[in-house]
């Protein structure tokens, strides 16, 4: 089925079996449902000692309520107990002032999260300028991403326009960030924005979406990189809203599709 080619399995054990040649970052596929997610989180993340050593991404939107904090608080003990790294998703504009104060909020607590910056935004290059200056001694994880909510986000006026904009962000964020120590994925499909994170000889980690551009995955491995699959995984009832948002929102990537 060709689903199986984008979704890793019904459950993070399902995940993991994959043989890939690249590291994993698991995502779990059902969005703002916090009962979903919470039960999720404490059985696959909490409760599993397989999954040590693991990077897991995570929506605040399918965990958030006034207990949010402290259940945070409990996510990096157990992170650091298990050795995992844990990356805050950006989401849409109206979900995004909450997501900044709580992934700001572990920044300035704990060292095993990293923040994501959407280029689209026409804020974001500055934001990312600010956070640098104002957590410079926390030295903490940044994820670089163009964006994935833009149909959903394009009234708003925070986006740019064109692509052009969009990728002429994108690559100045990367020469910002090649003057900076801090721990960085660089999430695209994007070569010429992969090229350009190469020519800085920096250790920038990379990382693109489960069965699509494995092309480009490799080209960056056999440089002796760091490469990352992100892997959605979950039931296929839960997984189609998942990946209709990523084709739709993405229509370059439908040629992965065939």
């Amino acid at each position: 089925m060709l689903i199986k080619r984008f979704i890793g399995g019904k459950t993070i054990n399902h995940a993991k079996k994959l043989q890939l040649p690249f590291g994993k970052i698991y995502d779990y596929v059902k969005e703002s449902d916090p009962k979903s997610h919470l039960e999720n989180h404490k059985k696959n993340i909490y409760g599993l000692e397989s999954t040590i050593n693991s990077i897991h991404a995570i929506k605040l939107t399918g965990l958030y309520n006034s207990n949010l904090e402290n259940y945070l608080d409990d996510y990096n003990k157990v992170g650091l107990k298990q050795n995992h790294k844990i990356l805050i998703d950006a989401e849409n504009v109206e979900s995004q002032e909450m997501i900044n104060k709580y992934t700001d909020y572990c920044i300035k607590n704990y060292n095993i999260f990293y923040k994501t910056y959407q280029m689209y935004r026409k804020d974001q290059l500055k934001l990312l300028e600010i956070d640098l200056e104002k957590y410079k001694e926390r030295n903490f994880g940044i994820k670089l991403v163009r964006g994935a909510y833009y149909n959903e986000d394009k009234v708003t006026g925070l986006l740019h326009k064109n692509k052009d904009d969009t990728d002429k962000d994108y690559n100045n964020a990367i020469e910002l960030l090649s003057n900076y120590n801090n721990d960085v994925i660089i999430a695209t499909h994007n070569r010429e924005s992969c090229n350009l994170a190469l020519k800085y000889n920096r250790d920038f980690k990379y990382a693109q979406l489960l069965g699509m551009n494995d092309e480009l995955s490799k080209y960056l491995l056999d440089k002796n990189n760091d490469v990352y699959k992100y892997i959605p995984y979950g039931s296929w009832y839960e997984s189609i809203p998942y990946l209709v948002r990523r084709l739709y929102e993405n229509y370059d990537i439908i040629k992965y599709v065939v």
